[in-house]
């Protein structure tokens, strides 16, 4: 089979199966039609050999290697599943020396850690009662932005102080529009349920008095019981996120805030409150342990 046909088969299964990646697909289709096929498109499965495909990535900008690698390693992998191939040839060794040193090498910068001290003063600076919760929230349970978005009523168990996250919010194709519009959907995940803090109680608790009040003057709003919500009861869209998260970075004079910064200063804290690496992993739903001790217990 050549690449090209296979190549429609896997995105086809895969659009499948992420009907919300509208984006995704969006960068998949891009790397596909101007990069990947036009110069291995027509070649046979067996026939992208490692030294073909190192010459190829060779002629590849660093950036769109990485990306493009990524990918065809994965539509390559799946061949393998399928039994169109015995081996994959994408491997790291066809990237060349000098990416491979730096795939080795992992991230080249570290995510920001926030002192107690920086976190109080961007709580300091919010002046709704909405980006203050939603902050401090985040940084006690550390969860991920599109999770922690998603949040429900029922996704809450005060009494046994558990959430369990059933959802995350995404940007999806609106099937009703014909310009090729999108909308923000509720998409499920695999559940799981983690502590919740006793310091978010008092945060649930407000948000819910909150969505009571705004149901009690219109049934309507926020169908879905959010817990964070906008006024109006709609979820919170991601670019309004980061432009608040940005004008607290200036109120507060605390630079790069993001929910990936959030969540490596939830995990870092809990192990300097003494943790141990099992409770702060089922804390913060850290699932590859050996990722874990490689990251936060490496001399």
């Amino acid at each position: 089979m050549k690449l090209k046909q296979w190549v429609q088969d896997w995105f086809a299964a895969w659009q499948a199966s992420h009907a919300g990646s509208y984006r995704t697909a969006q960068s998949y289709q891009g790397l596909l039609q101007n990069t990947i096929l036009p110069r291995l498109g027509r070649y046979e499965l067996t026939e992208l050999t490692p030294p073909r495909l190192k010459r190829f990535f060779a002629g590849l900008p660093g950036g769109k290697a990485k990306n493009t690698y990524k990918l065809l390693r994965t539509i390559l992998q799946q061949g393998v599943t399928a039994g169109l191939l015995a081996e994959n040839p994408c491997t790291p060794e066809i990237l060349g020396e000098e990416a491979l040193a730096r795939r080795k090498a992992g991230p080249q910068r570290e995510q920001p850690v926030f002192t107690r001290a920086e976190q109080e003063k961007l709580l300091a600076v919010c002046e709704e009662e909405l980006w203050g919760n939603l902050i401090r929230f985040a940084f006690s349970t550390g969860l991920p932005q599109g999770e922690l978005l998603a949040l429900r009523e029922e996704d809450v168990d005060l009494a046994a102080s558990r959430l369990t996250v059933r959802n995350r919010v995404a940007r999806i194709a609106d099937e009703q529009s014909k310009e090729h519009k999108t909308r923000l959907a509720l998409l499920p995940i695999q559940p799981y349920s983690v502590p919740l803090p006793a310091a978010c109680k008092r945060i649930v608790e407000s948000q819910l008095r909150a969505l009571r009040t705004l149901q009690a003057v219109d049934a309507r709003c926020n169908p879905d019981h959010l817990l964070f919500a906008t006024p109006d009861g709609r979820p919170v869209e991601a670019n309004v996120l980061r432009e608040h998260l940005a004008l607290l970075e200036r109120r507060a004079g605390v630079p790069c805030l993001t929910f990936s910064a959030i969540r490596e200063t939830a995990i870092r804290q809990a192990l300097e409150d003494g943790g141990t690496d099992a409770e702060v992993m089922e804390r913060l739903h850290c699932k590859d342990r050996q990722a874990f001790l490689r990251r936060y217990r490496q001399k």
